[in-house]
């Protein structure tokens, strides 16, 4: 029976569909979607055929710094939601974005055996190859937003990005460890990748990986000065090529307004509502509501619809607490310690800090995390590494 519930493929095409949790659908008054009943079946055929192989106690006692880190989040998130009386959307938010993301990365890591673990990141970065393609298919006809940017089927041109660029990281893995036909295949799919990164025109995506990718080349030792002139040479070429675009000026205010300016009041809103709910929080789904009740306190806001506070750090603060954000700094300040004490810095390691970095790099002026597919990408970092 095993043999047919073969959960390794099961999780590869988890993986390969990450964007489903787009699809969406009623089902006895409840709102779900695919990727959520996708991960919900793992977990069903995971608790049927393999929940024995794994020894729990010695889990809890190798990794009891981990377990504690994740149990602060959860124990702020859950909190935060009963104290702010938010139940429903609350507790929607951590079982789609927490819960069933985490309980994956174990399934992944129960399941998926060492000599396997690149098939994660060949899966991924197929996945992030297709959705690229077919949102290059968007642009060519003309499915853009207001400002010319490319989105694809996502909500906006950032959740794009923040999608295709752990791929970049993937591609200098698999171009170092295939063979040559393979290189040329993975090339030619991280033309369509970068091509589809370059027309959602997402400064901060761009800029956090180039960071990111200086940060692994410096750990790899192969960051070169000639390597440092010509990622300056290609940033300059990217800046001069916005020149005339209106998303240029709008970032640096040319018009009176800039995108900048736009994250500050965001930012200087969230930092009163955490004055006021410092400890825990305002619970996980209700900021837009309680953004909107701030601006009181404020000139007019540039942005309105605003469900998420930029800033991955403040999302954590916000929505679990001081607990939340606690257990987020020690989680992630553990899985930095464990890989750089780590005996042997594979490049499967090296490639996953790229991708850490990448998100909180950019997790400094957007939401890397609070989305289905990104939550899945941040919890199999910890699973793989």
């Amino acid at each position: 029976m095993k043999k047919i519930f073969k959960l390794e493929n099961l999780i590869y095409l988890i993986i390969l569909a990450l964007p489903s949790y787009l699809l969406r659908f009623e089902f006895l008054d409840f709102s779900l979607n695919a990727l959520d009943c996708l991960i919900g079946l793992s977990l069903l055929v995971w608790l049927v055929f393999y929940r024995k192989e794994i020894d729990w106690g010695l889990l809890f006692e190798k990794y009891k710094v981990f377990v504690f880190s994740v149990g602060l989040i959860f124990f702020g998130l859950v909190s935060s939601v009963l104290i702010n009386k938010n139940y429903i959307a609350g507790l929607g938010i951590i079982k789609s974005w927490f819960l069933l993301p985490f309980l994956f990365s174990l399934i992944v890591r129960s399941v998926v055996k060492d000599d396997k673990l690149e098939n994660i990141f060949l899966t991924y970065y197929l996945s992030a190859f297709l959705v690229a393609l077919i949102s290059l298919g968007y642009f060519f006809q003309g499915i853009v937003t207001y400002d010319l940017r490319l989105q694809g089927f996502f909500n906006s041109p950032n959740y794009l990005a923040m999608y295709l660029s752990p791929a970049i990281f993937i591609l200098l893995y698999l171009f170092e460890n295939s063979k040559r036909w393979k290189r040329e295949a993975f090339l030619i799919a991280g033309f369509f990748i970068l091509g589809a990164l370059y027309f959602t025109y997402s400064y901060a995506s761009w800029l956090s990986v180039v960071l990111a990718l200086a940060f692994i080349f410096a750990v790899k030792k192969k960051l070169t000065w000639k390597k440092v002139l010509v990622s300056l040479l290609f940033l300059f070429v990217l800046f001069f090529s916005q020149l005339e675009r209106d998303k240029l000026v709008d970032l640096i205010g040319a018009n009176g307004r800039s995108s900048f300016s736009s994250r500050v009041m965001i930012w200087q809103s969230a930092k009163k509502m955490l004055e006021d709910n410092w400890f825990w929080g305002i619970g996980a789904g209700n900021f837009q509501e309680s953004y909107l009740a701030y601006q009181k306190y404020f000139p007019a806001y540039l942005e309105w619809a605003v469900p998420h506070p930029h800033n991955v750090f403040l999302s954590f603060w916000l929505y679990g607490g001081i607990f939340g954000l606690a257990g987020f700094l020690a989680l992630v300040y553990f899985w930095f310690l464990y890989v750089w004490r780590s005996e042997k810095k594979t490049n499967l390691k090296v490639i996953g800090l790229g991708i850490m970095i990448y998100i909180l790099f950019h997790g400094l002026v957007d939401t890397t995390y609070l989305k289905n597919d990104l939550a899945v990408v941040f919890w199999l970092l910890f699973a793989l590494l």
